[in-house]
């Protein structure tokens, strides 16, 4: 079995069997967490492999691109697989951990798999029609998750997640129609030949301002967002903390995708036009968590804010600003994640996460103040953390492009944020008030913290040795930016092909080389392969 494709077979497999384990939660669970740890296993042998060799590509059923579909793994997929097994099996474990076998819901673990598999999908998929397949597997995923253990009053607030996102794969399709219309191709490396070939043309200005509407509003980006910060906070913890290091990230990943690997380079039109969506983003998202007085509400809304330090740099547009996008990415993953875990936690022992009603915390787990208060410097960029390294690579940036009013808006963002992460730290865990209890009683708090804990050991080593992912990053936004080796490692692919002929069929025309022009093809022996 080629590794390219198991990061989406095991979690498919896994959703499949334990679908059947909802009466033995204890096997179900067993099972789920291993499979995790095994995708997290093989995660990390494709950065290994895609480090030493590049562009690792597969053809499914033999068939090469672009008529065949074909994964791709390059470092940046890899890196972001590994990101994704991580989260998840944190928050699995912290599920598992936090509620019992007999009260959880059977068909938690199942979509959580399911969930992966649409995720990891999006990260190898090297066609657009597929990665719209991926989207839908993780869109619908996301819809149950959110609505599977929710009250009526979480449903109403999920309503404009679900109305929002449907009408993105409406316009997704959209945009695979118009891809093409113009290109005749979705395979990506195909899609990046012939884009280049139309280099200056309006209508790829088109195309590209389509795709920002659609991975901008999965990447929850101005004014596309309003939909994120109302239906997050519904979630159960562990769920939440894989939403909201993940789903906007996958967006992220699908520009930075099209932006370097499949649109031409020269499109500074577009790139300035993601920049300063991202200015907006960034100052509006931060604003709204200041707005907030509950602490899912003011992480929620931080997702915004920070989502759009990648795209900043994204939009800046050069090897280093790619390269601290991604360094962003994998810090932002593992932060917002353990965050939502520690209000979790914290909301455990005070029985709300509603700040006017929190207290006590530091005295009852000092522990418990030390890991957020470790995360929300590093989510505010204090050096020497994991959120300094990305920030002060993006103002290097754009002090060098002379964007000045967009590195203050990232300034500002940073003061800001650190403001409302001050909130959370001086009303539940500084301030004591007497008629305010904490629930000691309830041991679940202490395995609770240990997971949240591990994940910022994993921030810590980001922000304390940036250097090895500085250079991964690196490699990874160098490997990401070739279009040219991209392009060989796909269309290098040995397999049955049209031009060549199948082996006992005749070669047949190709669209453009005579059909297009009123030829006519030969028919295929038992149907269209």
């Amino acid at each position: 079995m080629n590794l390219v494709a198991l990061p989406v077979l095991v979690p498919m497999m896994t959703a499949l069997v334990l679908l059947f384990l909802g009466t033995r939660p204890t096997l179900q669970r067993v099972l789920a967490i291993g499979s995790f740890a095994g995708q997290l296993v093989i995660a990390v042998m494709l950065v290994g492999r895609s480090w030493d060799e590049g562009v690792l590509a597969l053809p499914l059923g033999a068939w090469v691109a672009p008529y065949g579909i074909v994964f791709v793994a390059d470092l940046l997929a890899g890196l972001m697989l590994t990101l994704s097994a991580v989260t998840i099996l944190a928050g699995a474990v912290y599920g598992v951990i936090e509620m019992p076998g007999r009260r959880s819901h059977p068909l938690r673990l199942p979509l959580l798999q399911f969930l992966a598999m649409g995720i990891n999908l999006s990260f190898v998929t090297g066609d657009l029609f597929n990665l719209f397949v991926a989207f839908e597997v993780l869109l619908l995923a996301s819809y149950a998750l959110l609505t599977l253990e929710a009250d009526d009053w979480d449903v109403k607030q999920a309503f404009p997640y679900l109305a929002l996102n449907a009408v993105g794969s409406t316009v997704f399709l959209c945009a695979a129609g118009l891809s093409y219309a113009m290109l005749g191709t979705l395979n990506f490396a195909d899609m990046s030949a012939r884009a280049a070939d139309m280099s200056g043309d309006p209508r790829l200005m088109a195309l590209g301002l389509v795709f920002v509407l659609v991975f901008g509003l999965k990447a929850g980006l101005f004014p596309l967002y309003f939909w994120l910060p109302h239906s997050y906070p519904t979630l159960a913890t562990p769920v939440a903390a894989v939403f909201a290091g993940l789903l906007t990230k996958v967006g992220i990943y699908v520009l930075i995708r099209m932006c370097t690997t499949v649109l031409p380079h020269d499109m500074s039109a577009l790139h300035g036009l993601i920049a300063w969506m991202s200015g907006a983003t960034m100052l509006l998202g931060v604003l709204g968590a200041i707005s907030r007085n509950f602490i899912r509400g003011i992480l929620s809304f931080h997702i915004l804010s920070q989502v759009a330090f990648m795209t900043l740099a994204l939009g800046l547009f050069t090897p280093l600003s790619v390269a601290a996008a991604i360094f962003y990415i994998a810090h932002h993953i593992i932060v917002k994640s353990s965050l939502f875990l520690v209000g979790g936690v914290a909301a455990l022992l005070n029985r709300t996460d509603d700040l006017n009603r929190m207290s006590h915390l530091w005295k009852a787990t000092p522990w418990l103040g030390v890991v957020f208060l470790a995360q929300a410097l590093s989510l505010a960029g204090l050096p020497p953390l994991s959120g300094f390294w990305g920030k002060y690579l993006i103002v290097v940036e754009g002090l060098a492009q002379r964007e000045y009013w967009l590195v203050g808006a990232s300034l500002v963002a940073s003061v800001l944020t650190l403001f409302s992460m001050l909130k959370i730290w001086l009303a539940a865990f500084w301030r004591e008030e007497a008629e305010v209890r904490v629930v000691r009683e309830d041991r679940r708090w202490r395995p609770l913290t240990v997971v949240a804990g591990a994940m910022t050991a994993i921030s810590l080593t980001i922000g304390l040795g940036a250097e090895p992912l500085l250079r991964l990053a690196g490699r990874a936004a160098e490997m990401t930016l070739d279009q040219e080796g991209y392009r060989d490692a796909v269309f290098g692919l040995r397999g049955k092909s049209l031009e060549e002929g199948i082996p006992g069929v005749l070669p047949v025309p190709l669209p453009g080389d005579g059909a297009a022009a009123g030829g006519e093809f030969l028919p295929f022996p038992g149907g269209t392969p």
